[in-house]
């Protein structure tokens, strides 16, 4: 959801922009590389 709100306001977002969005949420899977990856293909 904070994804969907962060390219809603800017659709090209730096990747220090996706950090900071992604900084309060806990994955168990490990795979925050792979999450960063698909928001920058998504934007």
């Amino acid at each position: 959801m904070n994804t969907r709100a962060l390219l809603r306001q800017n659709p090209k977002p730096a990747l220090s922009e996706i950090n900071r969005e992604m900084a309060g949420n806990i994955c168990r899977c490990g795979t925050y590389a792979r999450i960063r990856a698909a928001i920058m293909d998504a934007a």
